[in-house]
């Protein structure tokens, strides 16, 4: 598949959802160790994105339900445009999930393995933020 052909395909929305993730991938490869408490708005759209994913029925994870919670609590207080990009980035993963085969299979399963475990990892090894009132260093993100 070359690139004409994935923007054929997905059309300008899966386009817009790659960039997204791929300056999520950049936010997270470039952090410091001390994470924010609370995550940007650009951190937290590609977060339900990766809740999105392991929220799916093909590629979900046990680990949704901690990382639902997190979200919960990070979209308290949220702009409405963060809060409405990171429904639609979730819900459009989600559907992506759902219905991918073959090698786009395999990219979302290494989106969901690799950038997405920066964001899910913390939070699950701590049992969630929503259980501490608030991101703590436990369950703070890289």
């Amino acid at each position: 598949m070359n690139n004409g052909d994935f923007l054929e395909e997905d059309g300008v929305m899966s386009w817009a959802m790659g960039l997204i993730a791929a300056a999520a991938l950049g936010a997270v490869a470039g952090m410091a160790a001390a994470a924010p408490a609370r995550l940007t708005d650009v951190q937290f759209i590609a977060a339900n994105r990766c809740l999105g994913i392991i929220s799916s029925k093909t590629l979900g994870t046990g680990e949704a339900a901690a990382f639902s919670a997190f979200l919960d609590q990070q979209g308290k207080s949220r702009d409405s445009i963060a809060s409405d990009r990171a429904d639609e980035a979730r819900d459009d993963a989600m559907h992506e999930a759902n219905r991918v085969t073959g090698e786009r299979k395999d990219r979302l399963i290494a989106e969901r393995d690799g950038p997405c475990q920066a964001f899910i990892a913390p939070v699950t090894q701590a049992g969630g933020a929503a259980h501490g009132g608030g991101a703590g260093p436990a369950n703070t993100l890289p």
